[in-house]
């Protein structure tokens, strides 16, 4: 039921929120000074409670309908359920213009604060609802709905204390608007992309299977937004100071590179420490995820090449190009998944996830080079993917011999560790030279110095 809840809630936080916050950073940029960029943020956050209120109003009328056609007739509590949940949308969307205001200012420690506390706190009410008071959904809901109370007012102080007086400027509405609506079926559609395999489930296996998928498909969404969300927030920032470089063309070309061989080379280790890691969290019924793990790892390592690829679209302010990629990536989705559910179950709802985002990309790159051209080396990361797609398959056939020395866990640092050294190994060695090296050598040197 909870993963159903925030399949709805994603809609209807993007529908509600209408990718703002990406407008905001834009026009931010563009503002030539501190009296219109006062204006963009008042009149964006104005935007968001506006319509985040009227929403609110609406769907709560409409609470029961929704939770009938949603959770299905046999769940008496889903009107209460949706009743905590709706709030919850309207707060995250203020809690992300908040957060994308911080993230401007470049006050990334502020952020981490506040998200981290709002974290702590959320996990502290849900484990008090759910192991002491025994609260169940209505538990997570509600640790969910206070978690979110407390963080947005603490951001919309900050905002208050560091931003001008209150300044709506009605011009900039149509201009925030058309740049965020193409962001907006974007997002929906890509929100599609990510959920659409759990739901589509529903209708070929139990709930059982259902709650597995989502368990393994949350481990790596989990390890897509712990590593490459925070280099996203930033990024969203620096493309645009970077545009005004002579050397932009070739940054943008390293940046992806090398990101792209770090998220690989987590990614890669999160398949291969899955079993153990998992094993020490959830119960044996929910071990079967970590064969999809693996699988779900690959399908985000494309999905984040397309954050690099729409570098030109959002330069150029170009939104709307993004609208057929993802809709063609989105129905790729779901018609992967109704030729493989039937037939492989859960399996085939993460290989359908691998083809929708890399459709996802790989026609957005296509269709953006129309736009701007950047060498990206796409064949060299291409072999290093495959290079450690065939290292998994052969630490997967190994794990299964019993009598290895050192067993699974050992083979599986080494892969890791040879991945890290061919992708790294140069950096590595420049770090230690300056930083290991010079000074022991420095220190020797001086040493027999003092010694003559």
């Amino acid at each position: 039921m909870i993963a159903l809840l925030d399949f709805v809630g994603g809609i209807f936080g993007l529908l509600v929120g209408a990718r703002i916050g990406q407008a905001l950073t834009r026009y931010h940029f563009e503002a030539k000074d501190d009296v219109g960029r006062n204006q963009v943020w008042w009149t964006g956050l104005t935007i968001v409670v506006c319509t985040a209120s009227t929403f609110l109003l609406v769907t709560m009328l409409f609470r029961d309908t929704l939770a009938y056609w949603i959770l299905g007739p046999t769940v008496q509590q889903g009107g209460f359920f949706f009743a905590l949940i709706l709030p919850t949308v309207c707060l995250s969307i203020a809690h992300q213009v908040l957060d994308v205001y911080l993230r401007v200012r470049k006050w990334s420690g502020t952020s981490v604060g506040v998200n981290f506390f709002r974290l702590a706190l959320n996990i502290g009410l849900n484990v008090y609802f759910l192991a002491v008071l025994d609260l169940g959904v209505t538990g997570v809901l509600a640790g969910n709905l206070i978690a979110g109370v407390v963080g947005t007012s603490i951001l919309f102080v900050i905002f208050l204390k560091n931003q001008g007086w209150y300044s709506f400027h009605y011009p900039l509405v149509e201009k925030l608007m058309r740049f965020a609506g193409p962001l907006v079926l974007t997002a929906l559609l890509s929100l599609l992309m990510h959920q659409s395999g759990r739901y589509l489930l529903r209708f070929f296996v139990d709930l059982d299977q259902v709650g597995i998928y989502s368990l393994a498909y949350m481990i790596g969404q989990g390890v897509y937004t712990l590593c490459f969300l925070p280099f996203t927030m930033i990024w969203g920032v620096m493309m645009y100071e970077i545009a005004d470089r002579p050397d932009a063309k070739q940054t943008y070309v390293w940046v992806f590179e090398y990101t792209t061989y770090g998220l690989a080379l987590i990614f890669f280790g999160a398949a291969l420490f899955a079993e153990p890691v998992l094993g020490l969290m959830v119960n044996s019924e929910y071990m079967p995820a970590t064969r999809m793990i693996p699988i779900i790892c690959l399908a985000y390592l494309f999905f984040s090449m397309h954050d690099h690829f729409k570098v030109p679209v959002l330069l150029t302010k170009s939104t709307s190009s993004v609208v057929p990629v993802a809709a063609l990536a989105a129905l790729t989705n779901i018609g992967a998944n109704f030729l493989l559910i039937p037939n492989f179950g859960m399996m085939g709802a993460a290989w359908a996830s691998v083809i929708a985002y890399g459709v996802y990309s790989m026609v957005g790159l296509w269709r953006y080079r129309k736009i701007d051209k950047y060498d990206y080396p796409l064949w060299k990361c291409l072999v290093i993917i495959l290079g450690m797609v065939a290292s998994y398959g052969m630490y997967d056939r190994v794990a299964q011999i019993e009598g290895i020395p050192g067993g699974p866990l050992s083979l599986a640092i080494f892969l890791w560790l040879g991945w890290l050294f061919i992708l790294f190994g140069s950096f590595i060695h420049q770090l230690a030279a300056r930083y290991v090296w010079v000074p022991v050598r420095n220190l020797t040197s001086s040493s027999r110095d003092h010694s003559r």
